[in-house]
């Protein structure tokens, strides 16, 4: 059997980018040390259902298609592999190695995974959480292809557990250099690379704050969370920030510093 080097693999960033929608059922609460603007809670900013994009059709053009395994037959798995300076979606021989299960090569793995950062991880494209093999794993990371000169795009994802962690306390997550963080329009969280983008700056966005795309606006920008639940609590939206508003794209209990109106 081939055995294919490790695949190393990168955050995906802006992924909560999303509009919202119309404003309702406000609450009153004194906002302790925040700004005026955080005297009032909505609890419902409403917004559009997450739907999921179309990953398979997302994946690259190829002998087969990451996310599905069309193309590829027998025991053989649809995996990047290097031409030149790119990598194309190739069949090679798939290995033995379940889902979750540990991992060396790439090709350890059964078909429709890849082992990366010692795992086997479920392909994916395009943010299609539909492509997971799980509802409690959401298509989040980019895999890359490492190469003497360094790690180079594939064009596919992977699939990696959410909701392991609580975006109102950036801390929770233990990794050194990263933070808890809304990582999909479905409001799910994860532990990914904090970034430097606070309220109104550009994303990707530092722990406690999301990226999202302003009504009017063709830049998305960075907004504070902040707590959404009856009767309040911190964190509060600062002077200046806006309404916390909880959208449909964002966690239970979790809102986003905003104006009335839809973001």
């Amino acid at each position: 059997m081939k055995r294919l080097g490790l695949l190393a693999i990168g955050a995906l960033f802006g992924a909560g980018c999303s509009s919202g929608g119309t404003t309702s059922d406000t609450l009153t609460l004194p906002p302790a040390d925040a700004g005026e603007d955080a005297v009032a809670v909505y609890l419902d900013g409403g917004g559009a259902p997450a739907i999921p994009p179309d990953g398979a059709a997302a994946c690259p053009a190829g002998a087969c298609n990451y996310q599905t395994g069309s193309g590829c037959s027998g025991a053989t798995a649809c995996l990047p592999s290097l031409e030149g300076s790119a990598t194309v979606p190739a069949c090679t021989t798939a290995g033995t190695a379940a889902a979750g299960a540990a991992c060396v090569y790439a090709n350890d793995c059964v078909a429709g995974h890849v082992c990366a950062g010692g795992a086997c991880r479920k392909l994916c494209c395009g943010g299609d959480w539909t492509g997971c093999d799980s509802p409690s794993d959401h298509c989040i990371e980019d895999l890359l292809y490492p190469t003497d000169a360094g790690s180079i795009q594939t064009g596919a994802m992977l699939c990696y557990p959410v909701n392991t962690c609580d975006a109102l306390t950036p801390a929770s997550c233990t990794q050194p250099g990263t933070t808890c963080q809304i990582v999909d329009p479905t409001g799910a969280t994860a532990c990914h690379t904090d970034g430097t983008g606070q309220s109104g700056g550009a994303c990707p966005c530092q722990g406690g704050f999301t990226c999202v795309l302003p009504s009017m606006a063709t830049t998305p920008v960075c907004v504070r969370l902040c707590k959404a639940v009856p009767g309040g609590g911190a964190p509060y939206c600062q002077a200046g920030e806006g309404l916390c508003t909880h959208y449909t794209r964002d966690p239970p209990g979790v809102g986003e510093c905003q104006p009335p109106a839809a973001p």
